[in-house]
């Protein structure tokens, strides 16, 4: 295994800002525009943007700036994300294994429109949320397994040293 690991969690998104208003009641920014785009495709707010400014200075000062794998999701707001950082020489790999948990059909939908339209999945999901997949969706068992292949290519490839990785945050939940 490496000697230092480093995750990171994409800055504020587009789709955060959206389910954060959501969960306050406030579903009037599910626009067609938002529920049309690809969840790989939502951008980082200006909110994001200084989050992963700020991460990448605090790196540098705290950590170190030299990495010898820089690994990041190919989702547009990761990739803003480890842009943003600013690491110097940073040479990014985008592995498929890093990207967000699969939302299926509700990844853009309110929370009362999924609770509505799949009533069996939404008991589902609060009896066994470990397993549970939303409609079309990954489990967080699923993004395990994901999990466990790319620490598998970590302990083969990058024994004794220093790795960053940009990705989300069920794939750090998993």
């Amino acid at each position: 295994m490496p000697n230092e690991l480093v995750i990171v969690r994409h800055g504020h998104s587009e789709g955060n800002l959206v389910v954060d208003h959501g969960k306050k009641g406030d579903d009037s920014l599910f626009t067609p525009g938002f529920r049309e785009t690809p969840g790989h495709q939502w951008r980082l707010t200006d909110e994001g943007c200084e989050q992963a400014q700020k991460s990448g200075k605090w790196i540098i000062k705290e950590i170190g700036e030299k990495f010898d794998r820089y690994y990041v999701s190919p989702f547009v707001r990761t990739r803003e994300t480890a842009a943003l950082l600013n690491l110097p020489d940073a040479e990014w790999r985008v592995d498929q294994r890093l990207r967000e948990r699969d939302w299926g059909e509700i990844s853009s939908m309110p929370r009362g429109e999924f609770k509505e339209k799949y009533q069996q999945n939404a008991l589902i999901k609060k009896i066994d949320a470990l397993y549970w997949r939303p409609p079309s969706g990954e489990s967080i068992a699923d993004v395990r397994l994901r999990v466990r292949t790319f620490f598998d290519t970590l302990h083969r490839e990058c024994e004794g040293q220093r790795v960053i990785v940009v990705t989300h945050g069920e794939f750090m939940s998993a």
